[in-house]
């Protein structure tokens, strides 16, 4: 498959950078061909103009923003989307929110019904929907709170991929006080998991 990988992390050197080489060397490993975002490294502005806005309905894939459009053809691309991201206050850091309000758009993340409302997919080449995130938090303040980032990429990102959409979640909780072999074998897990898509 051809896999676009979205990063987001601001510092280059963390341990979410040692996520997305694993990441890499198994979708690599694997044979799948490879487009990597990272939003950060790109200084991707996360923030929808009023301009987009009253536009947002008929701009589609002839985005007037370079860097948008550029996404847009990768995302037209892509057989499996991989998100990486570190979950900030219970989900995924703005940036990558913004990607998705600025990249996802009618025409072509979706096609929307005018007198209807309704959402027809177009992201049909879309086999795999795989999210990767590393939490501060324990698995059991997880499950009291909610994960937004994961609801928003397996419940509402997956309503507009292909019927048969395969979904993969791989994730770390607790991360802060986690051992080196914890990270470690976390590590192993995503090359080995992103290998078997």
């Amino acid at each position: 498959m051809r896999a676009l990988v979205v990063f987001a992390h601001p510092d280059p050197n963390s341990f979410g950078a040692s996520v997305l080489h694993s990441a890499l060397a198994g979708l690599k490993a694997g044979g799948h061909a490879v487009d990597l975002i990272d939003l950060y490294d790109e200084d991707y502005d996360p923030n929808l103009s009023g301009s987009e806005h009253r536009n947002y309905m008929v701009v589609g894939a002839d985005h007037p923003d370079s860097t948008v459009k550029r996404h847009i053809q990768l995302l037209d691309q892509a057989e499996a989307l991989v998100f990486i991201y570190p979950t900030f206050w219970m989900g995924m850091p703005a940036i990558m929110k913004g990607w998705l309000d600025r990249t996802f758009l009618p025409g072509v993340a979706f096609e929307l019904n005018p007198s209807t409302g309704k959402v027809r997919p177009a992201l049909d080449h879309v086999q795999a929907l795989v999210g990767i995130t590393t939490y501060g938090s324990s698995r059991t303040y997880l499950r009291l709170v909610g994960d937004s980032g994961r609801r928003t990429l397996h419940r509402t990102v997956r309503l507009i991929c292909g019927k048969r959409c395969k979904r993969v979640w791989i994730s770390l909780d607790g991360l802060d006080t986690r051992p080196v072999e914890d990270r470690e074998a976390f590590l192993v897990e995503v090359r080995q998991r992103t290998a078997g898509l």
